[in-house]
């Protein structure tokens, strides 16, 4: 076995990977799409089952969908299970590496260990998290469906009535919906979690740092609002007549952010989705039904800015406001971030710590199970689309930075580590 203290990824091999599983729902503009549970999906989930099996790991997919490979130890010193990844699927048009990255990274590590017959004290479980993307109604599903903090029946839900939901997705790829809760794990099975990410942000690129360790994870609460108008032929309704969906939810489109800027500059509020019925160019809009999100660290400026839409809903006929999700904000676990930052000191990149404004399935396992969370520099802070780059070597060194904290978790094999505390089932 090769001193671990100079072992090193295969970075060409890791961004072969990448280039590879990027061409998989790639578009002509140049972005990927591959929404959870799609053809595109499967194909890239099917891919890396295949990469998985090819490198000696276990693999098994969950009631959730989620795709688990693992790296049995030769003699565990414990039953507890180590576990690293992050997701696959992308937004419509998205980037390359937002997500992927991680769970490539992870894959990577795995058959470095394999590779060089290094034997860990547990066994390492590679993730690959269903619809992080919020795909059909709320996102982190896989994360969320394997820590149970799943809403009771929000599988059946949907963000617009053109959209299938996650549980007909299930059905239509052979599993049953009404099976979803196996995919719950006990969170005392796993010693830690850790996930490498796409910084999303500018930070790291305008500071020449190369290695961002994530303190914490912002909260997001998110929400359907459903407003009524009447369906009407668009040439022949006078405007007087009109009882136009649409025009009747305008202004919340303004003032959604103007309630957030007003509460606190550092929060944010985004109007992201917005669907018609019934969707056609000659029909006055029937229905409008928009997304709503709010993002902050701090939970109760998102439940102000919460109380005023709902509240200006409840002053009009027929306005329905639905929550899909309410996660408040995750610090991360303390000895694992100290961990990172060592062994980004030890690899000798420059680093800092930092929050992360973007919802991570590593926000899922935080409440319950010690995570922690590396980014790396992406080009202009640029994520969420077809411009979304990151350099070969953002690639190398944050998965390198991902072995180094490993192997440094593996010298101290049973010790425990303090977790945050955890959240209600049901927030």
């Amino acid at each position: 076995m090769k001193n671990t203290n100079k072992l090193n990824i295969n970075g060409k091999r890791l961004w072969s990977d990448l280039m590879e599983l990027g061409r998989i729902g790639q578009q002509t503009t140049g972005g990927v799409t591959r929404t959870a549970l799609s053809a595109a999906d499967q194909q890239a989930r099917q891919w890396l089952l295949e990469k998985m099996k090819a490198a000696g790991l276990i693999v098994n997919v969950d009631a959730a969908m989620n795709v688990i490979g693992t790296l049995e130890a030769d003699e565990p010193q414990t039953e507890k299970i180590a576990a690293m990844g992050s997701h696959l699927d992308t937004v419509p048009s998205g980037g390359m590496f937002d997500g992927a990255l991680g769970v490539v990274a992870a894959l990577e590590c795995a058959r470095t260990l394999r590779e060089n017959r290094v034997n860990l004290p547990w066994n390492l479980e590679i993730i690959s998290f269903c619809d992080e993307e919020a795909a059909h109604h709320a996102g982190t599903v896989g994360s969320r469906a394997m820590m149970g903090l799943l809403q009771e029946g929000e599988i059946h839900h949907t963000k617009n009535k053109r959209t299938p939901t996650f549980a007909q997705n299930l059905e239509h790829w052979g599993r049953d919906p009404a099976q979803i809760d196996t995919a719950r794990r006990r969170p005392e099975e796993f010693a830690f979690f850790l996930e490498l990410h796409i910084e999303q942000g500018r930070r790291l690129e305008a500071e020449n740092l190369r290695i961002g360790v994530v303190t914490a994870i912002v909260g997001i609460y998110r929400y359907i609002v459903s407003v009524p108008g009447e369906p009407a032929h668009a040439g022949t309704t006078p405007m007087s007549l009109r009882k136009d969906a649409l025009v009747e939810a305008a202004p919340v489109f303004t003032l959604l952010p103007q309630w957030v800027r007003e509460r606190n500059p550092e929060m944010v509020g985004t109007i992201g989705q917005v669907s018609l019925e019934p969707g056609a160019s000659n029909v006055v809009p029937g229905e409008c039904r928009f997304v709503g999100e709010l993002r902050s660290q701090i939970a109760e400026d998102m439940q102000a800015v919460r109380e005023q839409l709902k509240a200006y809903a409840a002053q009009r006929e027929g306005w329905r406001v639905e929550t899909i999700y309410e996660k408040n904000s995750v610090q991360l676990t303390a000895p694992l971030i100290d961990y990172i930052i060592d062994a980004a000191k030890s690899e000798g990149f420059p680093w800092t710590r930092m929050p992360s404004g973007a919802g991570h399935d590593a926000q899922s396992m935080a409440a319950f199970v010690p995570t922690g969370m590396i980014f790396v520099p992406c080009r202009n802070g640029v994520s969420h689309s077809p411009a979304e780059l990151i350099e070969e070597d953002n690639a190398t060194e944050g998965c390198q930075v991902l072995l180094r904290t490993l192997l440094q978790l593996s010298a101290r094999g049973r010790e425990s580590l303090c977790v945050s505390p955890a959240v209600p089932r049901h927030q």
